[in-house]
């Protein structure tokens, strides 16, 4: 108990602070960014990221006191079951949230260095979708995301939810993806496009950009123009239309990442 006498019950302020990071533009405004959840705070507790503030209930802090060693007390904030119903972006309020500082763009050609893979995504605009990216790209040891600009932003809550701390080893990194490609001219490229060559019969693959587009329009026709290797996941089931976007990239990373 007397580690909580160091830390300050959470404010009227910091409520409405908190509260505002839900939207998107305070986000940006303020650099930062919500983490709910028991696992997903401990795996950022654990990784030593750059937080703001800690907000939990007296018991949480009292049952994890060893994940808090590198944080000063300060940043931690004591708050109530009540407290909670006002911040929480879920339906049945947790015991902690986090708010995390965005990490600063890392440099686009370092993050995209030679003889690695990088996924890139035209539009995908669901979270829950990104946040499978996320965590496939960690699956299979890719460090960087390209996003287009109108791709859902990485911070969103349920994509932070559905990432399960992946997002911490993954860099994503949003600009326009044409004029991206046409800069690297010698790195290759493979997409996922209906109507392309088997993706089976791809074999040993040099490291390239893996392109996945928009969960119901594809690639778009601007990017399609510049890739060098148009590939197609061969349908058994003869009525199914389309593969989710989050399943056929783990399908693409698994086949020709080797």
């Amino acid at each position: 108990m007397l580690f909580l006498c160091f830390m300050q019950a959470i404010s009227k302020n910091q409520i409405k602070y908190i509260r505002s990071l839900s939207q998107i533009k305070f986000r940006k405004a303020h650099q930062a960014y919500i983490v709910e959840g028991l696992k997903n705070a401990a795996e950022w507790l654990q990784q030593g990221a750059d937080l703001e503030y800690i907000v939990a209930l007296p018991a949480w802090f009292e049952q994890n006191a060893e994940l808090l060693k590198a944080y000063e007390p300060r940043k931690c904030l004591i708050a109530t079951e009540e407290d909670f119903e006002k911040i929480s972006g879920f339906k049945t309020p947790n015991q902690v949230l986090l708010v995390a500082k965005m990490p600063q763009q890392k440099d686009m050609i370092a993050a995209t260095g030679n003889n690695t893979w990088t996924l890139m995504l035209d539009k995908v605009q669901d979270p829950g979708n990104l946040g499978t990216i996320i965590r496939t790209a960690d699956w299979f040891g890719i460090k960087t995301i390209i996003c287009s600009p109108d791709c859902v932003e990485q911070f969103n809550p349920k994509v932070i939810q559905s990432t399960m701390g992946s997002l911490l080893r993954v860099h994503c990194v949003y600009t326009d993806l044409a004029a991206f490609l046409q800069a690297r001219p010698g790195t290759p490229s493979y997409a996922a496009i209906l109507g392309g060559s088997s993706l089976n019969a791809a074999q040993k693959c040099a490291p390239g950009f893996i392109i996945m587009g928009n969960e119901s329009k594809g690639i778009s026709e601007e990017v399609k123009a510049l890739v060098q290797h148009h590939l197609t996941i061969d349908r058994i089931g003869p009525d199914a239309e389309s593969l989710n976007v989050a399943v056929a990239t783990g399908i693409f990373c698994h086949t020709l990442i080797q």
